[in-house]
C-alpha cells in the first residue's frame, strides 16, 4: 500500500509540475533552468545550489564533462552530467542565453546570468528560506523539483555554497539561515544528506565587513557534521586564483567539488563500515528475468557495490532466495549477488 501511495504521489507531484512549468514559460521571466532525467538508476543523487559561484561551477562541470563523453568518475563516485546552456527558452534583458538544461545524477540549483533579477533572486536569504511547515523559497522548491522528476536516483546528497551574501549581513541572516538549513534537515529533506559549505570571505569584497567570520562560525556551531569549512582550500588559492574580487577560476571551482565529493564518499564508507545491513534470506528457488530496473549488488543494500549496473531485458536468472529487506538472491556462475525485487520479472516480456 505505501508504494502505491508513494506512485501517486510521484505521478501527482510529475503532473503538477508539469502544468507549473506551462504557467511559468507564459510569464515574463530572464531565466529557465530545465532538470531532466535521464531514466538511469543511480544509486546516488547530487545536487549543489548557489549563487554565481554556482554558475560557473555548473559552467566549469559542464565543460570537463562534455570531454569526457558526460560520465567520469570524481571523489570515487560515479557522476553523469549532461549541461546545456543557450537562448532557447530565455534570454537576459540585453539578449544574452539564459536557459540552462541539466541532466544526470548531478544538478546545479542557480536562477541565472541576468543581475538585476536573478542575482537579486538568488543572492537573498529567502532563496534557501524554509520554515518548517510549508513555505519555501525559490531555490529550495527547486530542489524538490529535482528529486521529484528523478526518482531513478536512489538517494541524494545537497550541497549548499549559498552564502556569499550573507556572509556579509551580520549574525541575524546567519542565524536565518542556519534555522532554514535545520529545517531542510528534519522537514523538507530528511531522507537525504546535506553539506553546508564555508565561505571564502578573505578576499576584498568583505573587507568592509564588522565581523566576516560570523556566517561561518554561525553555521559552524549549528551543524557540527554537516559543516564543511574551506578556509584554508580559499587561502591556499587567494589571490592568484581570483577572476575578480569575489569570483574563482574554473580549476578553483573544480578542485572544490571533487574535494566535496571525496568527503562524502569518506563519510559514506564510515557509516557502511559502522552500520551493515541486517537482513534475513529465505530459501526460494525460481527463474526470473531482468527488465529495464536490474541492477545487480555485492550484497543485499543499495549502499552496496554495483556489480552490474544494467543489462538486457527478458535474461533469465536463477533466484536461491528473497531476503527480508527486499532482494533477490541470485547465482550468477557460483557467485552470489543481490537484486532489488523491482528488477526481475515474472515474464520475459515485462
Amino acid at each position: 500500500m505505501k508504494g502505491s501511495v508513494d506512485f501517486m504521489r510521484k505521478r501527482f507531484v510529475s503532473g503538477f509540475m508539469v502544468i507549473m512549468f506551462c504557467l511559468f514559460m507564459a510569464l515574463p521571466v530572464n531565466a529557465m533552468t530545465v532538470y531532466e532525467s535521464d531514466g538511469i538508476v543511480h544509486e546516488e543523487g547530487y545536487i549543489i545550489i548557489g549563487e554565481s559561484h554556482a554558475i560557473n561551477t555548473a559552467r566549469a562541470i559542464g565543460d570537463r564533462a562534455e570531454a569526457a563523453g558526460n560520465m567520469f568518475q570524481w571523489g570515487g563516485t560515479d557522476i553523469s552530467y549532461e549541461f546545456q546552456w543557450d537562448g532557447s527558452i530565455e534570454v537576459t534583458p540585453e539578449g544574452a542565453p539564459n536557459t540552462f538544461r541539466m541532466k544526470g545524477n548531478l544538478f546545479v540549483v542557480f536562477e541565472g546570468i541576468s543581475q538585476k533579477t536573478d542575482g537579486k533572486t538568488q543572492c537573498s536569504y529567502e532563496y534557501i528560506y524554509s520554515d518548517g511547515k510549508g513555505k519555501q523559497g525559490r531555490g529550495v522548491q527547486k530542489i524538490h523539483e529535482i528529486m521529484d522528476g528523478n526518482p531513478n536516483i536512489l538517494h541524494w546528497n545537497i550541497i549548499s555554497m549559498c552564502g556569499a551574501s550573507s556572509a556579509g549581513k551580520g549574525k541575524a541572516v546567519a542565524d536565518i539561515c542556519a534555522a532554514s538549513y535545520r529545517n531542510w534537515i528534519e522537514y523538507e529533506f530528511p531522507e537525504a544528506d546535506c553539506y553546508f559549505l564555508s565561505i571564502a570571505t578573505n578576499k576584498k569584497y568583505y573587507r568592509h565587513v564588522q565581523d566576516r567570520h560570523v556566517y561561518n562560525r554561525t553555521l559552524a556551531a549549528a551543524f557540527p557534521e554537516e559543516f564543511l569549512d574551506y578556509t584554508d582550500f580559499y587561502e591556499e588559492r587567494y589571490p592568484e586564483r581570483l577572476v575578480d574580487t569575489i569570483h574563482w577560476d574554473d580549476e578553483t571551482y573544480i578542485d572544490l567539488i571533487v574535494d566535496v565529493l571525496w568527503k562524502i564518499e569518506e563519510r559514506r564508507s564510515a557509516a557502511e563500515k559502522d552500520s551493515p545491513a541486517e537482513y534475513a534470506v529465505t530459501a526460494l528457488q525460481d527463474i526470473l528475468y531482468t527488465n529495464d530496473q536490474t541492477v545487480v549488488y555485492d550484497c543485499p543494500d543499495f549502499r552496496g557495490r554495483v556489480i552490474l549496473h544494467s543489462c538486457a531485458g527478458g535474461l533469465p536468472v536463477q533466484i536461491s532466495g528473497v531476503t527480508d529487506n527486499g532482494f533477490y538472491q541470485i547465482d550468477l556462475g557460483g557467485a552470489v549477488y543481490y537484486v532489488p525485487e523491482t528488477g526481475l520479472s515474472r515474464s520475459e516480456q515485462q
